[in-house]
């Protein structure tokens, strides 16, 4: 026979299932208006804000030469700044751009830059070949990263204006090819760092 139980007995048996199920509810009802409330992410990743402009007027101030800073529409810098100090006594402008397709390049530019400084701005990566970009020659040098064979960075070396510039990263070909043409003409008429004019905020 089955056993028997009565409904006192059956109440007390039920009680915990249906406490637990009442719990999850109120659970749930303080969880929804929370997480209605929280902010929603961000479509659009945050991109630093660089007054490329004021800064690489300061920067040419303290350089004794124009720096490269030119702009390019779709691109956009996320970093820019003149560094001093440095153990060897050769001070320099770099600056980081991020590309339309979402690439990163980083230029350094110095004027009397000498071999060993170029070496330890390219991780002494060898020469490999030279090429043609907007009139002017680039040496180039790529190197492979030890922990990822996938990952290789190149390097193109040119002298501009009575300055060493260096553009390295993991973008294609053509856009370092933009860059270089857009440095090239920048340094030839180089409007943000010549003067500073009532609008830049500069004085």
């Amino acid at each position: 026979m089955l056993p028997q139980i009565t409904e006192k007995q059956a109440r007390r048996i039920n009680a915990p299932a249906r406490n637990m199920i009442i719990s999850m509810v109120v659970m749930l009802l303080l969880i929804i208006p929370v997480l209605w409330l929280m902010p929603q992410p961000n479509k659009n990743p945050y991109r630093p804000t660089v007054d490329v402009p004021v800064v690489a007027y300061e920067a040419s101030r303290e350089a004794g030469y124009h720096v490269a800073a030119a702009e390019q529409e779709g691109w956009h810098y996320n970093y820019a700044r003149w560094n001093t100090g440095a153990a060897d006594g050769i001070n320099y402008w770099s600056s980081g751009q991020v590309t339309p397709s979402n690439h990163f390049i980083e230029l350094v530019q110095a004027q009397d830059a000498n071999p060993t400084w170029v070496a330890q701005q390219v991780g002494n990566a060898v020469p490999e070949a030279q090429v043609q970009m907007a009139g002017t020659e680039w040496e180039v040098r790529s190197q492979v990263d030890p922990d990822d064979k996938n990952k290789i960075t190149t390097n193109y070396i040119g002298e501009l204006e009575g300055t060493t510039v260096i553009m390295m990263g993991e973008a294609e070909a053509p856009e370092f090819e933009s860059l270089a043409e857009a440095t090239v003409a920048y340094l030839k008429a180089p409007s943000s760092t010549a003067s500073p004019t009532p609008s830049s905020g500069i004085g």
